[in-house]
């Protein structure tokens, strides 16, 4: 079904026996530009981690240029592009039946949307493209940048957490299509799986849809985890793989660099506002990023540094910290 499944598995939400879902906002006027945030259900603007939402009958002029992280926008009205929109490799732009994404058309050369480094809209593609229609960071170059089907499954995470001999899977998605059902397999030595489970999915559905499965009495040294998702003409598509080890506590959080980002993935709900900040080793802060409800991937883009060993500290304001050394 879905080669962008891998690339999507990672959107949206942190999740955990308590489902926090990643902050859901939506445009609330009739017309308006983006960086006023009087015209968001919120009262502010768009940032990092978000679904955002432009209903039908609505229009939203994006005038001024930023770099999102981690975002799914759905645009069920009107999107018209102004200013560059740099969005990172795990978000996705979704064109529902009625939505338009459109140029200003007064500077093409600024009017462009790129995902993850490449460019999916600009001054190469059709002035206005209709949906249905997505986007995402292995789709096409432009003029091809946008993908004219349906936004198959959008995973918001999966975690694996040992909890005494059992091992408590999580999962959920933002929206399934033709969705019948995911099997959870495990293997033992990370080549051979073995279904364990299967739980039927929602189908269809716009919603979060929350899954849990729970492997009792895993008493080996190591396991590996895995979700098959299987859809209803039988296509399927894998997730990432989850290692977990025995008397092994899966860590809060894993932090590392690519290339000039920092990417921190979080293993369990965190509730707190969570800063990351990146630090030389003289002490300086090159580098911060906030969040006030974490989603599974925080990400920050450090530019023109120099090259070395750098800090990468975490803390929510309510005791917990951890510090971890990256090479940039």
């Amino acid at each position: 079904m879905k080669q962008i499944y891998t690339i999507i598995a990672i959107l949206f939400i942190t999740f955990s026996a308590v489902a926090q879902s990643r902050p859901v906002i939506t445009f609330s006027v009739a017309t308006g530009d983006w960086s006023d945030a009087s015209s968001w259900n919120l009262n502010r603007i768009p940032t990092d981690g978000d679904s955002i939402v432009i209903p039908q009958n609505k229009t939203v002029l994006f005038d001024k240029k930023d770099t999102l992280a981690n975002v799914y926008i759905k645009v069920i009205g009107t999107f018209i592009i102004k200013q560059k929109l740099r969005l990172s490799a795990s978000s996705v732009i979704e064109l529902a039946a009625t939505g338009n994404l459109r140029t200003w058309n007064v500077n093409r050369s600024n009017e462009i949307i790129s995902i993850g480094g490449v460019i999916k809209y600009d001054q190469n593609a059709a002035a206005s493209i209709l949906g249905i229609a997505f986007a995402a960071s292995n789709t096409g170059i432009s003029p091809n940048g946008f993908s004219v089907s349906i936004l198959p499954v959008v995973f918001n995470g999966f975690y694996a957490i040992r909890n005494n001999n059992n091992v408590v899977l999580n999962w959920s998605t933002a929206m399934e299509h033709n969705n019948k059902n995911f099997e959870v397999q495990r293997s033992f030595d990370g080549s051979t799986w073995t279904v364990i489970a299967s739980l039927a999915g929602a189908g269809n559905s716009d919603n979060i849809q929350q899954y849990s499965y729970t492997d009792k009495n895993m008493t080996t040294a190591v396991a590996y985890y895995r979700i098959r998702q299987v859809d209803i003409n039988g296509g399927y598509e894998y997730s990432i793989v989850k290692t977990v080890r025995a008397n092994e506590a899966a860590p809060a959080t894993k932090i590392y660099a690519n290339g000039n980002t920092v990417n921190v993935e979080f293993n369990q709900d965190l509730k707190n506002t969570v800063t990351v900040r990146v630090i030389d080793m003289n002490g300086r802060v090159i580098g911060q990023k906030d969040n006030q409800q974490a989603s599974y991937r925080m990400t920050i883009n450090i530019s023109n540094h120099i090259t070395g060993m750098y800090l990468v500290q975490l803390n929510n304001n309510a005791g917990w910290n951890e510090v971890k050394k990256v090479m940039l």
